[in-house]
């Protein structure tokens, strides 16, 4: 049978696709901390992200505060670090109030009025009393000392709009959760307005790729993990090569790895024994699981040249596991099959689990060979789930034509194939997989591509915001 993916039914083609993770709430748009992470991009990161946007603002020059000529960039990322507000969101104004990330010939006009600060819905841009604010450089600043201020005089100024108050937004009752998403409302007092930059930020700066990638890009060989809205870099080949099949690496543009705050490295290889002070542990995938003594450790069979010493930071990202002790066996799991059967089930400490495909076991356990037991063999042992594909899987199943990606115990079905060769996928890397196998894995979300954002309707300010 030949294995495809399915296509979109012709009117669904006809409808743009937007990945989004949620609908827009209207209560929460965004959240404190990251409203202010003035360090969630460094100059070249903001250039970058307008090259990659082929942006005009790319070589765009001005005059700025200090008399001299600088690049939109260094305005965004200067504004930014003075105020202690994210560039992504004066990127995210920008384009909001006048396409100006996307606009291919932008007006002077726009880049007057670049971030519509002063400027309300009735207001004339000619009005004598908002000229001070006029300019691209005054309008970036002007964005991000607001937000700035807000947060300043938010207990003094009953006009600022604060978290856990409900307000009436173009008929609606909004209750903001917290204070950022109620400061965006004080900014620009409609629904619209603001469930357009919550779409541009979902579309630029929210983890695109599922978790469980492995992403680099073509100008950098440095090869990351994406895992929970974080990249997370590879120090060596060992951490990487115990982990995953390099097959599965993909290209991703700069720009999507510019979307996730940085992670710890990942520098120490699984199933590593590591010493940490006195305490000694075994490193099982994203746990670390504590050596009753040294003599358990010894006693295993590891040789202590194998010991590799750490800091304790080194394991804060792992979460702590079941302590290992001398009565536990099958430490590092085994593949078996019972004698006259070709079930099999996967073995460790004192559980097993049906492993329900033998191409399920390759995907996750590809160094382990299956052992032939008899059923002594789980004496004592509880059983437990069956496995399903690891994260960043391409799988079929075998009698449906969809193909999968597998994120957090779900299977993601990747709509067409332009979504399947955008991110990045290789059709070499799909794992076909039983029927009955695939029937046990929980749908997730589809994955679909991003509708590109170029000019969404622009809704300013209905009053002007006060410093």
């Amino acid at each position: 049978m030949k294995k495809t993916i399915t296509y979109l039914v012709i009117i669904s083609m006809l409808i743009p696709q937007i990945s989004l993770a949620t609908e827009f709430n209207p209560n929460y748009i965004i959240s404190d901390e990251t409203l202010q992470n003035k360090d969630a991009m460094n100059l070249t990161d903001i250039q970058v992200f307008l090259q990659e946007k082929n942006s005009t603002l790319t070589n765009f020059v001005t005059e700025y505060q200090d008399g001299q000529n600088r690049q939109a960039s260094y305005i965004i990322y200067n504004s930014a670090q003075q105020y202690n507000i994210n560039p992504k969101y004066l990127l995210v104004k920008l384009q909001k109030e006048q396409s100006l990330i996307t606009e291919t010939n932008p007006s002077q006009k726009q880049l007057d009025w670049a971030t519509g600060f002063g400027v309300c819905d009735d207001c004339s841009k000619d009005d004598s009393n908002i000229q001070d604010y006029k300019g691209f450089a005054n309008q970036v600043e002007s964005a991000a000392l607001v937000i700035r201020s807000y947060y300043n005089k938010v207990n003094s100024q009953n006009w600022i709009k604060r978290a856990g108050q409900t307000y009436i937004i173009d008929g609606e009752s909004v209750t903001p959760a917290n204070n950022a998403t109620a400061f965006l409302y004080t900014y620009t007092p409609h629904l619209h307005g603001n469930e357009n930059f919550w779409t541009i930020w979902q579309t630029w700066f929210e983890q695109s790729y599922p978790d469980g990638t492995l992403a680099k890009t073509k100008d950098d060989p440095t090869i990351y993990l994406i895992q929970n809205g974080q990249k997370r870099k590879f120090d060596n080949m060992t951490s990487l090569l115990t982990r995953f099949d390099t097959k599965l690496i993909v290209t991703v543009p700069q720009s999507e790895l510019d979307k996730l705050e940085y992670g710890n490295n990942i520098k120490l290889p699984n199933y590593a024994i590591v010493k940490d002070g006195s305490d000694y542990y075994l490193l099982d995938n994203e746990y670390k699981r504590k050596f009753d003594s040294y003599d358990v450790v010894r006693q295993i069979g590891y040789n202590p040249d194998e010991v590799i010493e750490v800091a304790n930071t080194d394991l804060a990202d792992y979460t702590t596991g079941q302590a290992i002790s001398l009565e536990e066996k099958n430490v590092t799991g085994r593949i078996v099959k019972l004698k006259n059967s070709e079930s099999l089930y996967y073995i460790k400490g004192n559980t097993y689990s049906p492993i329900l495909d033998k191409n399920t076991a390759k995907i996750n356990f590809p160094t382990l060979e299956i052992e032939t037991v008899d059923s002594s063999e789980f004496a004592n042992l509880t059983s437990i789930n069956p496995v399903i594909p690891k994260n960043g899987s391409l799988i079929g199943i075998e009698g449906n034509p969809n193909i999968y990606v597998m994120e957090n115990g779900k299977k993601r079905h990747i709509t067409d194939e332009k979504a399947f060769n955008t991110y990045g996928y290789n059709w070499n890397n799909i794992v076909w997989i039983d029927f009955y196998a695939g029937l046990i894995i929980p749908d997730g979300e589809a994955l679909q591509l991003v509708e590109q954002i170029d000019n969404l309707d622009v809704v300013t300010t209905s009053s002007t915001p006060t410093l």
